[in-house]
């Protein structure tokens, strides 16, 4: 038995033989590792897709790869493959091996990332009429990044140490590097330990680059948590009211039209049989109780939600289908619908901006990406929208560094910088405090002062009164009561509406945060 000899130790641990075989350890791992991330990256959404096939292609694959022994893959690719007529190098081999193995584990961590991020944002990105594979790319996939980093760093630390199983196919990395020393030179104490050494050097490395980028995230995301104070929209003076901009506009001049649309989600009948007509320029408030299919609307007329029956028509067009001449009815494209629905732009209610996009960037990723605007003109829109509700001092801003009254004003510019045809709202105050209840619906008096067409889902009825050139009462999924706001609030017709506005507080004195909306 040998003693323990220093010389030879240190010695081995600055070889340039062990020093290579640390390299080659280091890049194999690495390319390795991206091979799997790629993989991962493709597969999650094959596992959450709705096409059953997608799903049982991406659950075999990972019943295979997670069920079976990496030596075995390493093996099976090793000596199988050249009897199939595919016939690779080591290095070929060793990387397939390990990247495919690697691919399964990254599959579910990607799939966790991508769980971790709200399904509403999914929807804001499809309102503005980006594509699918856009809105994985811009919008989700750099949201579920944020869950996916840790387990990354640490799988990566298990690819590098696992590239010392292409050993048994006799790759020279690490391990059978110093193998070969040890029976070379009879002295596997003072070798194996500097091979272990190079491995720790290797793991401690990765882990403070791991633990750097994390704290980085962290100092980010807590800069972008420090929530600014509210501040007021510039005020709107002089501005007409809402049925002084329809004097001559022609009775037949339809934007966007509701023909006998029915939705059931789950047991229950959101939309039953119902039909309206939205004029040009004319601004439509729907109110009613919870439940009673308000928000289920807005979606089915933005076909977010198709409804089940029906049609919904943007200036005579139908939404999602093709009406053939013998009467029947084609469903249209993902790539037709995205192109229809970005006339018709959503206001929701909890602001869904994209958190990993300064308020600008929210502004101008539909410009940009679906109306293919030069970057140079989507800003210059942003910024002049921006500017318009008070917010040019924000433009670089993230959501989390917002007030609920800017992060809606943001939303609204968002959806107006794809110029829609006609705007939605989906109770535009309900996630705001009182005091910023008021900034927002000035926003909106002001749009409808220049004319937009909108449909308003509110609960604010002194708002309702003072903007609605027609008031819709809902009930039950249908509506009861189509009035304009004098009658509606006045001398409503319908029992239900007056039982539901009995309930209500006087609506001069439903909010006083409204009072500078008041005539």
């Amino acid at each position: 038995m040998h003693s323990w000899n220093n010389a030879i130790f240190l010695e081995v641990l600055l070889s340039p033989l062990l020093l290579k075989a640390a390299w080659v350890t280091i890049w194999v791992g690495t390319v390795a590792q991206a091979i799997g991330v790629a993989i991962g990256t493709v597969v999650a959404p094959m596992m959450l897709s709705r096409s059953r096939v997608l799903r049982f292609v991406s659950w075999l694959y990972l019943w295979i790869f997670r069920g079976t022994p990496l030596l075995a893959q390493i093996l099976f690719f090793y000596a199988v493959l050249p009897q199939l007529g595919l016939r690779l190098d080591l290095v070929s081999t060793g990387l397939l091996a390990l990247g495919i193995n690697e691919g399964a584990r990254m599959a579910e961590i990607v799939r966790a990332g991508l769980l971790a991020v709200r399904h509403e944002q999914r929807e804001a990105a499809a309102s503005l009429g980006l594509r699918r594979l856009q809105i994985f790319g811009l919008v989700v996939l750099p949201q579920a990044v944020r869950v996916i980093i840790p387990p990354l760093g640490n799988n990566y630390i298990y690819m590098l140490k696992a590239t010392s199983l292409l050993s048994v196919i006799s790759f020279s990395e690490l391990l059978r590097t110093s193998q070969q020393l040890a029976q070379s030179t009879g002295r596997p104490l003072e070798i194996y330990l500097a091979v272990a050494l190079w491995y720790l050097l290797i793991i401690t490395a990765v882990s403070i680059l791991e633990r750097w980028f994390e704290a980085r995230m962290s100092r980010s995301e807590a800069q972008r948590n420090r929530v600014a104070p509210a501040t007021h929209a510039p005020a709107h003076a002089d501005m007409p009211h809402a049925s002084a901009r329809l004097e001559g506009t022609p009775a037949d001049q339809i934007v966007l039209s509701a023909r006998g649309i029915s939705k059931r989600l789950g047991s229950h009948q959101a939309l039953a049989d119902l039909s309206l007509d939205v004029r040009l320029g004319e601004v439509m408030v729907v109110v009613g109780p919870s439940g009673s299919g308000k928000s289920s609307l807005l979606r089915c007329l933005n076909h977010l939600t198709p409804p089940d029956t029906g049609l919904v028509l943007l200036n005579g067009e139908a939404i999602g289908v093709r009406r053939l001449e013998d009467g029947r009815q084609v469903a249209l494209s993902e790539a037709d619908i995205d192109r229809q629905r970005r006339q018709i732009g959503l206001v929701f209610q909890s602001f869904n901006l994209f958190p990993h996009m300064t308020a600008l960037g929210n502004v101008t990723i539909g410009p940009e990406r679906v109306l293919h605007l030069s970057a140079t003109k989507a800003r210059e829109r942003g910024t002049d929208l921006l500017a318009r509700f008070g917010l040019a001092d924000k433009a670089d801003a993230y959501p989390a560094e917002l007030s609920g009254g800017q992060r809606q004003r943001v939303a609204i510019a968002r959806a107006l910088a794809m110029q829609p045809a006609v705007l939605l709202f989906d109770e535009p105050t309900s996630s705001l405090d009182p005091e910023m209840v008021g900034e927002v619906l000035e926003v909106i008096q002001a749009l409808a002062a220049q004319g937009m067409t909108m449909i308003i889902v509110t609960h604010e009825m002194s708002f309702a009164r003072r903007v609605a050139n027609r008031v819709i009462m809902m009930d039950g999924g249908r509506i009861v009561e189509v009035a304009p706001p004098a009658q509606f609030f006045e001398a409503a017709r319908d029992p239900r509406t007056r039982a539901f506005l009995a309930l209500l507080p006087p609506y001069a004195d439903s909010n006083p945060s409204l009072n500078g909306l008041r005539s």
